[in-house]
C-alpha cells in the first residue's frame, strides 16, 4: 500500500482505515490504531466486534451500512459512542465511510474517524457566544457525579426532578450540592452555577451523559 492516497492517510490528523468486502480492515494508520490500543498488524484482518466487544449488540447496522455503500457507491457518515481502547471510558467519533477500491481490484469500504472532543452547540442558540461543548474534565475541582449536578442545573432542570434523573436519593443529591458549596465558597445553587459559569466550566458533559450507541446520519 504506497499508493499516494495512503501517504496522505499515513499523516492525516484523523484516523483513517480501509475495510475489505467482508468488512475486516487491511488497513488502519497511527492514529486509528490508537484508537483501538493496537498495533496495525493486530488491526489488519479484524472486525468491528473484535477491536470494540461492547459494539456486538449494535453490529447488525452496522454490517447493513457497509453492504449498502458496497452495493449502492454512496458514503454514510455515522456517529459511534463505545469503549474504543477498551479503556472502559465511552468515546465519540463520527465516522465518514465511502466506497474505495483495493490494490487487489476488489471493492472496499474507507472510513475517516473524526473523534468528538468539541462540540459547538449553543452557536445554535446564541450566534455572539458560541462556546463548545466538552468531554473532559475542565477542572478536577468537582467529582463527575458532582458535575453531573452542575450540568443539570445549567440546564435549568428543577432539584425535585435531579434524583430521578440521576438514580440516586434525595438527601444524596443535597450532599453532592453541599460538597460543591464547600469546594467554591459559596451558599447556594444560584451562587454556584454563577461561579462555574464564570470560569468558564459550565459547559462540561460528564460520561453518565454519554450513551452508547450507533447512530447514522446519512
Amino acid at each position: 500500500m504506497n499508493s499516494p492516497a495512503y501517504y496522505y492517510f499515513d499523516n492525516s490528523l484523523f484516523g483513517w482505515g480501509i475495510k475489505d468486502s467482508d468488512s475486516r480492515y487491511v488497513y488502519g494508520n497511527r492514529i486509528l490504531c490508537q484508537y483501538f490500543s493496537i498495533t496495525a498488524n493486530q488491526l489488519v484482518g479484524s472486525l468491528d466486534t473484535e477491536l470494540i466487544p461492547d459494539i456486538r449488540q449494535y453490529y447488525d447496522h452496522i454490517l447493513a451500512d457497509d453492504k449498502k455503500i458496497l452495493t449502492t457507491s454512496e458514503m454514510s457518515i455515522v456517529l459511534k459512542t463505545f469503549d474504543y481502547g477498551r479503556q472502559d471510558k465511552l468515546r465519540s467519533f463520527l465516522v465518514e465511510k465511502r466506497p474505495w477500491r483495493l490494490d487487489n481490484d476488489t471493492n472496499g469500504i474507507a472510513c475517516t474517524y473524526i473523534e468528538i472532543i468539541n462540540v459547538y452547540f449553543s452557536s445554535f442558540l446564541m450566534a455572539n457566544e458560541g462556546k463548545p461543548l466538552i468531554f473532559n474534565r475542565p477542572k478536577n475541582i468537582f467529582t463527575d457525579k458532582e458535575w453531573e449536578v452542575v450540568l443539570l442545573l445549567k440546564c435549568g432542570v428543577r432539584k425535585n426532578i435531579m434524583p430521578d434523573i440521576l438514580g440516586i436519593s434525595f438527601s444524596a443529591l443535597r450532599n453532592r450540592l453541599t460538597r460543591c458549596y464547600d469546594k467554591t465558597g459559596v451558599t447556594n445553587s444560584s451562587a454556584l452555577l454563577r461561579h462555574c459559569i464564570q470560569r468558564g466550566w459550565d459547559n462540561y458533559i460528564p460520561p453518565y451523559f454519554l450513551t452508547k450507541g450507533y447512530v447514522s446520519f446519512f
